[in-house]
């Protein structure tokens, strides 16, 4: 372990230090810990990693206010400086779910049987597909309002073939729901949507986006609930280089 470890955690911690007096507009006179409290209630990304920042912030003063004769008292190693360079990429450099809108998205138009609608599904391991009429966004299709329209609804001696997809998604409950969220929305942001509505218990099981944000916009991409565990994957990888 080298001093280097100390010099490259420090030049991290100051980035990040001058970024959140800038989100807080420039105010000074004020801890670091309380810059974040303050910034947390406002911000995804210094929500997410406020406990971190205060870890590293108390770090910091072990390294720089506890310095004796010129010699470097607490040397922080790889982990903390691999982490604090990572979290200094999220917020200086946040990652957006354009990284989810990079592949083709698949929906169907509610005339279509639902036969059709199962087929696409179970073909392409779908486990939703977004609804449309025409251009018009209606509703959400998933595997959990087919089954319980299948159990509630459905009579064995009509065909899959003759029942459409929009009298499925109007008659199946309880309803599935998305939102629509702008092409430039934060990753932070997308598992904190996810979040505040279970707490809720109004459950999210898509967000759809579009590059604005609204529902008549083309669709550019899904991110389902099962995506979850990759949002956080990608921020544990991210580097904020292209």
């Amino acid at each position: 372990m080298t001093e280097q470890n100390s010099t490259k955690f420090l030049e991290a911690f100051v980035a990040i230090e001058e970024y959140l007096e800038q989100l807080n507009r420039g105010a000074r006179g004020i801890s670091f810990s309380q810059l974040v409290d303050i910034l947390r209630r406002q911000h995804s990304s210094v929500r997410l990693y406020a406990e971190d920042l205060k870890a590293f912030a108390r770090l910091r003063n072990v390294i720089v206010h506890e310095r004796g004769g010129g010699k470097i008292l607490a040397e922080p190693n790889d982990w903390a400086v691999e982490q604090i360079i990572r979290i200094r990429a999220i917020l200086l450099q946040p990652p957006t779910v354009a990284v989810f809108a990079q592949r083709a998205v698949k929906s169907i138009i509610s005339t279509e049987s639902i036969a059709r609608a199962t087929h696409i599904m179970s073909e392409r391991h779908y486990s939703q597909l977004p609804v449309y009429d025409g251009p018009r966004y209606i509703g959400l299709l998933t595997t959990r309002n087919i089954t319980y329209w299948l159990g509630a609804k459905h009579t064995s001696d009509v065909p899959l073939t003759q029942i459409s997809v929009g009298e499925v998604l109007a008659s199946a409950e309880p309803g599935d729901s998305a939102i629509f969220i702008a092409n430039d929305t934060l990753l932070t942001e997308a598992l904190e949507l996810f979040d505040y509505h279970e707490r809720r218990q109004r459950y999210v099981d898509a967000l759809l986006i579009t590059a604005d944000g609204k529902p008549q916009s083309a669709l550019l991409g899904i991110i389902a609930v099962g995506d979850i565990p990759r949002i956080y994957e990608l921020l544990s990888r991210h580097t904020g280089q292209a």
